[in-house]
């Protein structure tokens, strides 16, 4: 696997794939729900994906396996996992764990305290396991079993 930065030209690619993780492999969060799968997809546009990329501060990986775009996950400057998608063909083929782990030592790097996210249902044992822990939701009125807000201290 080869993971190294995205660029403007990757956009296309990058945003088709994350659309189709979010389509085929996120079922046990949208239920197959149009409205809720819209939702979801609002934001997963080029438009988008160039913006996350271009943006200073920020950081767009994408994972390369045997030629093929495999996996795409970035964060911001202020420490939010914005990003992290793999290609159905290629699930549990360690995409997510290793662009994990480039994201990581990325936020390291530049000196972040932390990393947060909002986990889906069907990545939050994913999460968990490599050492993220949940936020404590005591009173908020939006929490919700679907999404949960993970942290993790570097």
């Amino acid at each position: 696997m080869d993971i190294r930065p995205a660029t403007l030209e990757d956009a296309q690619a990058a945003i088709d794939l994350v659309r189709r993780s979010i389509m085929e492999l996120c079922r046990a969060d949208h239920e197959g729900d149009p409205l809720t799968l819209e939702g979801w997809l609002a934001n997963k546009s080029v438009k988008n994906m160039r913006a996350w990329i271009e943006t200073p501060g920020s950081d767009v990986f994408l994972a390369w396996r045997d030629g093929a775009l495999a996996g795409v996950g970035g964060f911001t400057g202020a420490g939010d996992v914005i990003l992290l998608y793999v290609d159905p063909a290629m699930r549990f083929a360690g995409i997510s764990a290793g662009l994990l782990a480039r994201i990581e030592a990325r936020a390291r790097e530049i000196g972040l305290p932390r990393l947060r996210l909002t986990s889906s249902l069907t990545a939050r044992r994913f999460f968990l396991e490599r050492g993220y822990e949940e936020e404590d939701d005591e009173g908020d009125i939006f929490a919700s079993d679907a999404n949960c807000e993970l942290t993790k201290e570097l």
